[in-house]
């Protein structure tokens, strides 16, 4: 939620930092203001594109490794990751439209206008989560609904690569070192890889918030891009990576060792 309204606020009008930020949204919205504005969107992102990165890396690592990039390598992880990121967000890009839409729009309603927030004056685009659906598909068409696809998928690639990539080395590496592969080592492979894959993410993740809430603003994710590096400087890249980081080391701490003990009670499959 935060790091959506700094991303879109690219000249810190109202949202400057992490922590004003939060201040701000918490004063003039309330605790509701920091955890409602896109929720729904945000669970159906979890299940659709998260669901699908996830449960297809092993299976996608196994064919990789069948294709001769070799066993266990770096190159088999990167790839696998990459392919399940890439493919999960192409799939869910409407989703992650409409979630982000919502976020960067909202502020406090009051007689069906927002009193708060970068659209402040104006009345919310629209009424809920599946009416934003239609009125972007009426509005914009079919292919508004993938509007920052390439951006969304560039930006799950590098997140998703990173991410599984470094997990699983951390995993191997530990592992050999003594380690036993288990609760605790899924918990600290998966902290360190949520930040190493947020700092690979973060440019392509501010590129496609700016393409995905400006309608017609951008006519490509790369203008975007070089607006953004020309207006801003390469920090513009980064902004928002506070509250990004904030959130994406706890989510990585609490799914990967979930997942890993659904696959081997649940299932009876090994650990990834």
């Amino acid at each position: 939620m935060i790091t959506v309204r700094l991303q879109v606020d690219s000249g810190g009008t109202l949202y400057r930092g992490f922590r004003q930020s939060a201040v701000r949204i918490f004063r003039e919205e309330g605790v509701l203001g920091l955890w409602l504005p896109g929720l729904v969107a945000t669970w159906m992102r979890a299940f659709t594109q998260t669901g699908l990165r996830l449960g297809l890396y092993p299976s996608i690592k196994r064919l990789y490794q069948r294709a001769g990039l070799g066993n266990d390598t770096l190159a088999v992880k990167i790839c696998s990751g990459a392919t399940t990121g890439s493919f999960g967000a192409a799939l869910a890009n409407p989703i992650d439209l409409v979630r982000v839409r919502l976020q960067g729009e909202a502020g406090l309603l009051r007689n069906g206008v927002y009193t708060t927030g970068l659209h402040a004056g104006h009345g919310p685009r629209h009424a809920h989560t599946v009416r934003a659906f239609v009125d972007i598909f009426q509005q914009e068409g079919l292919g508004g609904l993938w509007r920052g696809v390439s951006a969304n998928v560039a930006r799950a690639s590098l997140l998703s690569s990173a991410q599984l990539t470094t997990y699983d080395q951390c995993k191997q590496v530990a592992v050999r070192a003594g380690w036993v592969d288990g609760p605790r080592l899924h918990l600290c492979s998966s902290c360190l890889s949520g930040f190493v894959a947020q700092i690979a993410c973060m440019p392509a993740d501010v590129v496609k918030t700016r393409v995905q809430c400006g309608a017609g603003v951008f006519q490509s994710p790369l203008q975007c891009a070089a607006y953004i590096l020309r207006e801003e400087g390469p920090r513009g890249f980064y902004r928002g990576f506070a509250p990004a980081a904030a959130r994406q080391v706890p989510v990585m701490a609490v799914q990967m060792p979930i997942v890993e003990q659904l696959r081997k009670r649940l299932f009876g499959l090994s650990y990834m």
